[in-house]
């Protein structure tokens, strides 16, 4: 009796054609039955798969636009300096990618401050190594951002 009550209780999770797998003797209309019930079951299955998969994608796609929407970037010029105020996620590099960037486009950080609590933020302000280099608002902008999205490179 005890075995009868486990075998009840085991099936009961299991779909229909696994119950009717059980049993020894099938007719050919219960085999074919069987069979029919088992790859609509299969197809169900791969149908949910497709859909949980397109779910992930479009969470990841929402996700990558969230943070870029998130990363906040103003240049103002002020003299013949900059004034830059950057806000964004954190990130591992955020600040070492931002100080390469001055670097690259030949500028020097007079003052500057971080914090990297809850996420990522700079207020610095910069100014050219020399006289003969002129970099715009526009393209100080340009190449942030793109330091901020830059993929970290381990040592």
């Amino acid at each position: 009796m005890v075995a009868s009550e486990q075998k009840k209780r085991a099936s009961q999770g299991k779909p229909h054609f696994l119950k009717n797998l059980t049993h020894f003797k099938f007719s050919i209309h219960e085999q074919s039955m069987v069979i029919r019930e088992a790859l609509l079951y299969i197809a169900m299955l791969k149908l949910e798969i497709e859909a949980l998969q397109r779910e992930y994608e479009d969470l990841k796609i929402t996700k990558k636009e969230s943070l870029h929407q998130f990363q906040e970037v103003k240049v103002e010029k002020i003299g013949e300096m900059f004034q830059v105020k950057i806000k964004s996620p954190r990130g591992e590099n955020n600040l070492v990618n931002i100080l390469e960037a001055f670097e690259e486009m030949g500028l020097n950080v007079a003052q500057a401050r971080a914090s990297c609590l809850d996420s990522f933020a700079m207020e610095a302000i910069v100014a050219p190594q020399s006289k003969d280099k002129l970099c715009s608002v526009d393209d100080l902008t340009q190449t942030l951002v793109k330091a901020l999205v830059k993929p970290s490179v381990p040592l």
